[in-house]
């Protein structure tokens, strides 16, 4: 055995660029399954670490009157461990909003950045640290807000991030943080009733501890006075953090599957290329009495060292990756410690990727080398010659070029290298329709929303409807937002969307009607997962209302955005149900009385901050295209390698006969071109359906993605994959030209 792993060696370093191919296919392999796992993983322990330091609240009630019999109540359900209550304002910091809580509310969630320590007896207000830091705010300064009419002055006390503000965006009207125009802080209840003079009662209850009911408990309890309920899984600041978790994780298990796949292709053509360039080689070694099972392990361990080789550098390039992805959701994501972490299933990972590589070339070996010594000395590989059924068709075949007709043959008796042409390039396909067609369709739904679904120039919060609507009728459009609950749901509280009549809210169900009188209308993320369907009746239960008013189902909404339900407010009311909006829809001419407006917000910083987004995710798509277009190169170069290798003999035999080279290069385009066109033709709808399966990842129960594709995606992945695919003509051409007759031809040496 030392003779063959001395052979082993010297193969490796006589024929390295054959062998790359396979290194860089298990280093890119690993590489994306291990650097992406260390970023999921290690951002899944960095908000484990966060969540349980700062014993993060399990559910998070809002209502208009908080009493000590509510707090008792909850406090005796099994499974509560501790309960809390406090205050929370709305206040104004010039144009920017700040949602004000009382410190008893924030139980220990708070990380202290710099400053005091959060505690009672303290006269101050500790801001949030992005909101700080973006306006460079800093701890023992002076700074001023307003609530109610009145300016109140506080010192600094500290900046803190909070466990339940990891994914802050202020509004639900942002898909992304806004930290230049929303803040979050905490203060005292001494400086809640001594500075901002606050008199009304407590209104926000945090809960830590599960019960089994916890949902139709809150119901009871509060009532019409309950304002919104959330878990972890439905308040968008803490899930958004979990989902991108599972985002993450199911990106590297979807495309490391492929380029493992791709993996295989690899190691295994590269295998049969060095065996068809070694037959006298493996002549002698069996005339010498080396065993097929011995051969077979000798080329299983090129596999070994090779794929060996790329699967541990990696893993050490690896946390790079996983460093760099993590960086891209810092910006996102309010955690005071990140790492990167790794499971035992990377190791498992890169095992699977060596001995498919060690296999890959065992099964190359073991395939090639049946047969007595004599044979491979002359070089009698070639599979017996036999009509095909398309040859009976007379008439058709003879019109045939004569190039066509051997290409045709050529596929037919050469299946396994035609199968793994069309696998790479349909494997090709499918990387770059999901790599092009991903960010486009994230970038189709902000335009979709913001230009086709709304098309309001400014969202105006108005704190007094009936006095608006009575000074200016007519003006824009209204909605009330409510969160509510449906029977049949999920299982989780929705938004209600009640609108009035207008041209600013422009939903369209499937089949394209908008929204009429006489029902309610579901959006079709929560139709889907719910089980609605038009002609339903549906219950809903929602603030300030001590029964269930019921609807029936008229249109499935076909909207991404805001998964719940859409209703007109003459049929809300009709229904029993209170019209309070404080969201005024209006156009960009609108003359509309500043004074009576809270806040406001511009659909243009919407669809800048839904851009952000999606840019906060490009950098990850930027790696996968790379990769895609890695792979694609990779797998096609080496298979139009191998099949000049193992038709060398064909060429030099035609050559002799009369057959001109540019001849010979038509054969070898018409065989590519049926290679490519079946895998191109199979590579669209798998890629499309690729697409659609990769999209649904970063879906959530508020954000809906679909797969978005045009002819320009498809075009620009089949342009690229026919470029690659077809330059392997060229590369054979060249090789054609440089072909040694006599050495392809010779049989004994």
């Amino acid at each position: 055995m030392k003779y063959l792993n001395r052979k082993l060696r010297r193969d490796v370093q006589r024929s390295w660029s054959q062998f790359f191919s396979v290194f860089l296919m298990a280093f890119l392999s690993i590489l994306m399954f291990v650097g992406l796992q260390g970023s999921w993983r290690g951002l899944e322990v960095s908000l484990n670490q966060y969540i349980n330091q700062t014993h993060l609240a399990n559910y998070w009630i809002q209502a208009t009157n908080v009493t000590d019999n509510d707090l008792d109540k909850l406090k005796s359900l099994s499974g509560v461990k501790r309960v809390y209550s406090g205050t929370r304002l709305q206040a104004k910091q010039g144009s920017r909003q700040i949602i004000v809580d009382t410190i008893s509310s924030s139980a220990n969630k708070l990380h202290v950045v710099s400053g005091q320590k959060v505690n009672e007896s303290t006269n101050g207000i500790w801001l949030n640290y992005e909101y700080a830091k973006a306006h460079h705010l800093k701890a023992g300064e002076t700074t001023t807000v307003k609530y109610g009419g009145q300016a109140v002055k506080l010192k600094i006390a500290g900046i803190v991030q909070s466990s339940d503000r990891i994914y802050f965006t202020g509004t639900q009207e942002y898909i992304a943080p806004n930290y230049d125009n929303y803040a979050y802080a905490y203060i005292s209840n001494q400086t809640l009733r001594t500075q901002f003079h606050y008199q009304g009662p407590q209104n926000i209850v945090e809960i830590r501890g599960n019960h089994s009911h916890m949902r139709s408990t809150i119901e009871k309890t509060f009532g019409s006075r309950l304002v919104t309920y959330y878990n972890r899984t439905t308040l968008s600041d803490v899930s958004n953090a979990l989902d991108r978790v599972g985002q993450i994780r199911n990106l590297s298990y979807l495309f490391s599957t492929i380029f493992i796949l791709l993996a295989i292709l690899a190691m295994y053509t590269t295998i049969q290329r060095l065996i068809a360039d070694q037959m006298s080689e493996i002549a002698v070694m069996k005339a010498l009495g080396i065993s097929n099972r011995q051969l077979g392990w000798h080329y299983g361990s090129f596999g070994l060292l090779v794929g060996g080789l790329g699967a541990l550098a990696g893993a050490i390039v690896s946390p790079a990756i996983s460093w760099f992805v993590l960086s891209t959701q810092q910006m996102m994501f309010s955690i005071p410690h990140w790492t990167i972490a790794y499971t035992p299933i990377s190791l498992v990972v890169i095992g699977c990727v060596v001995l498919i590589c060690v296999l890959a070339a065992y099964w190359a070996a073991h395939a090639s080398m049946q047969g007595l010594p004599a044979k491979f000395l002359r070089g009698e590989t070639e599979s017996h010659v036999h009509h095909i059924t398309l040859e009976r068709m007379t008439g058709w075949w003879n019109r045939l070029s004569y190039a066509v007709r051997w290409a045709i043959r050529d596929v037919f008796f050469n299946k396994s290298r035609v199968l793994m042409g069309i696998a790479g390039v349909t494997g090709g396909m499918m990387l770059m329709i999901a790599g092009l067609g991903t960010p486009q369709s994230i970038n189709h739904l902000v335009d979709k929303a913001y230009t086709q679904d709304f098309t309001y120039a400014k969202r105006l919060t108005i704190t007094n409807y009936q006095a608006y609507q009575q000074a200016h009728p007519n003006q824009g459009q209204w909605v009330q937002l409510n969160q509510a609950h449906y029977s049949k749901d999920d299982g989780y509280d929705r938004l209600l969307m009640i609108i009035s009549k207008g041209d600013y809210v422009n939903m369209k169900t499937t089949d394209g009607q908008s929204i009429q009188k006489g029902g309610i209308y579901v959006t079709q993320g929560f139709a889907n997962r719910a089980h609605i369907k038009v002609g339903d009746r549906m219950d809903v239960k929602t603030t300030g209302l001590d029964h269930r008013l019921r609807f029936k189902v008229k249109g499935i909404i076909a909207s991404e955005t805001n998964q719940g339900a859409y209703i007109l407010n003459t049929t809300w009311e009709n229904a029993g149900g209170n019209f309070s909006p404080t969201t005024l829809l209006v156009g960009k001419n609108t003359n509309y009385d500043r004074s009576a407006v809270s806040s406001t917000i511009k659909i243009s910083s919407q669809k800048q901050n839904a851009y952000d987004f999606v840019n906060n995710l490009m950098s990850i798509f930027a790696l996968i295209i790379a990769f895609a277009v890695l792979l694609i190169v990779i797998v096609l170069y080496n298979l139009g390698a191998l099949s000049f290798t193992q038709r060398a003999r064909d060429y030099a035999t035609l050559s002799v006969l009369g057959i001109r080279r540019n001849e010979l290069r038509n054969i070898t385009f018409v065989e590519n071109i049926i290679t490519t066109l079946i895998g191109w033709l199979i590579g669209i709808p798998a890629g499309i359906w690729f697409l659609g399966q990769y999209v649904s990842t970063f879906s959530t129960l508020n954000l809906v993605y679909e797969p978005y594709y045009n002819w320009i995606t498809i075009t620009v992945a089949s342009v690229f994959v026919w470029v690659c695919s077809l330059s392997t003509t060229f590369m054979i051409s060249r090789r054609i030209k440089k072909l040694d007759m006599v050495q392809a031809l010779k049989g004994v040496e």
